[in-house]
């Protein structure tokens, strides 16, 4: 059935020829009823002379129509023309991701992204019995909404006649396509799908296939024979973790790949940075949060020039203690009192005030200029000026009453602020929930590197780096937990319990 647009087959009129394959074409048609866009999909030229292949798609079509998730574009009915099987589908208005790879490499957040949705459309369909087969970047169609929609499910289904594969399959097919479907398996699963969803992720960051070659042969000998090249040779900024993922999807033997589509899109999700993940959901509070922590740290260099500040309101302090002394108890005998006195109002600042007490010798009008405050002071000591700097050891003489005061209202309140809050039961409990889940999680992981050891390997850096993590910050909790810090110890808890949650997930806890 060779349609033409304007042409009106069972009620719907073609409006446009969206693509053509070994399968059939594909025309974007209207309802003429509904004036509702849809894709009509004409199935082989003539079913009269296949029966067999008749009763398969038809068999397709119903697990089809089962089918509804947002990343699935939908069947809405089939029907037969003159002997030809017509299917007629969600239309998606968008470009396919191959289209997209036109531009070069995805950047990392968005190529994981859109696979995690992908994956969450395998995920429900193998869960109703339905494997998709053709899994490749141009049947999977991204809106201007980024929604990744996938199409042509079970159109492209391999069986154990080879001929048939090839006739189903378009050369570009053959570049995603898993080795046991080159190898005509009588008996496909859902890794298959898997594979093939693993070299179009590889392709999306690097911009290259994993396997090439100047015939079909060539592409199927490297899906069956050769290892790829790790994406992080070819992008050296791509993170390991992935790397290790991709690396294991495309696995030759099924049994070394991911066995579900949830646990392939569990270990994508800890991959997925956070801040890159958190940044546009919540932007102001991100925002706000992203200004306070970088802030928290700065703010350890504030006391250093408060200190400074202290000290030049110190030697301030003292010059003006120094003309008080002269103006108020000019030349008594009494050193010896005073000086006992001295250190005790002053314990604190002295200790900084002191190395700075020796340059106002040479500069006193820079002390006393400095600050305007004690503007009030200034004409006493103007009057006793000409006998101020020549005798050190006497000024402290009234030293105590004059720089008692200042000192102490200043003081209290720093060593009142440190007091920290009592840890609230609650938060122990907290600790004592994450240390017995990691302690779960660190059974689980000893398990599995006994596992993979046993088979010459060792565990992925995708288990090892959160773990590590996790570890770390479940120290750091129990340390601030231990010195009473509560807000230090819930944040190091935050942080662990993240770390817990994907080694749960890609454990399957």
């Amino acid at each position: 059935m060779d349609l033409q647009i304007g042409s009106t087959v069972g009620g719907y009129q073609v409006t446009g020829i969206l693509g053509a394959g070994g399968m059939g074409k594909v025309y974007k048609v209207r309802n003429v009823i509904s004036d509702r866009a849809e894709a009509m999909k004409v199935l082989l030229p003539d079913l009269a002379n296949a029966p067999e292949l008749a009763d398969r798609f038809l068999r397709e079509i119903k697990l089809l129509a089962s089918l509804e998730h947002p990343n699935i574009a939908g069947l809405h009915t089939a029907m037969r023309v003159e002997n030809q099987l017509l299917m007629l589908m969600e239309f998606v208005d968008g470009v396919t991701l191959e289209q997209k790879l036109k531009d070069g490499p995805l950047p990392v957040p968005q190529a994981v992204d859109y696979m995690m949705q992908a994956l969450a459309a395998l995920e429900y369909a193998h869960a109703h019995g339905v494997i998709h087969r053709d899994i490749k970047p141009a049947n999977m169609m991204l809106t201007p909404a980024g929604t990744v929609k996938l199409m042509d499910f079970g159109i492209a289904k391999a069986s154990g006649d080879h001929k048939l594969t090839m006739t189903g399959t378009t050369m570009g097919s053959l570049y995603y396509m898993s080795p046991e479907q080159i190898q005509g398996a009588a008996t496909l699963d859902s890794r298959a799908d898997l594979y093939s969803l693993g070299v179009s992720l590889y392709e999306l960051v690097t911009g290259r296939r994993p396997f090439d070659g100047d015939s079909q042969f060539a592409i199927m000998s490297a899906h069956l024979e050769k290892t790829p090249v790790p994406p992080i040779q070819l992008d050296p900024r791509l993170p390991a973790a992935l790397n290790d993922i991709i690396l294991l999807s495309v696995a030759k033997d099924p049994n070394g790949r991911f066995q579900t589509a949830g646990a392939f899109r569990n270990a994508l999700a800890s991959v997925m940075p956070a801040p890159a993940v958190s940044a546009p959901v919540r932007a102001p509070a991100a925002a706000a949060a992203a200004v306070a922590a970088p802030a928290a740290q700065p703010a350890a260099a504030r006391p250093k020039s408060k200190r400074g500040l202290w000290m030049a309101i110190g030697a301030v302090a003292m010059a003006a203690a120094i003309i008080a002394a002269i103006q108020f108890a000019p030349w008594k005998g009494t050193k010896a009192a005073p000086a006992a006195a001295v250190p005790a109002p002053i314990a604190t600042p002295p200790a900084q005030v002191q190395p700075q007490a020796a340059p106002p010798q040479p500069a006193p009008a820079t002390a006393v200029t400095e600050p305007a405050r004690p503007s009030a002071k200034t004409p006493r000591a103007q009057n006793a000026a000409p006998q101020t700097y020549n005798p050190q050891p006497a000024p402290p003489a009234a030293a105590p009453t004059a720089v008692e005061a200042p000192p102490q209202p200043q003081s209290a309140p720093a060593q009142a602020a440190p007091a920290p809050p009592p840890i609230p039961p609650a938060m122990r409990e907290q600790l004592m929930m994450l240390n017995n889940r990691a302690s779960g999680i660190r059974d689980s992981m000893g398990s599995l590197q006994r596992s993979q050891q046993a088979q010459g390997m060792n565990l992925s850096s995708r288990f090892t780096e959160p773990a590590g993590l996790m570890d770390s910050f479940l120290k750091a909790a129990g340390d601030a937990v231990n010195a009473g810090d509560a807000a230090s110890a819930q944040s190091f808890m935050d942080k662990a319990e993240r770390q817990v949650e994907i080694l749960e997930k890609l454990l399957n806890r």
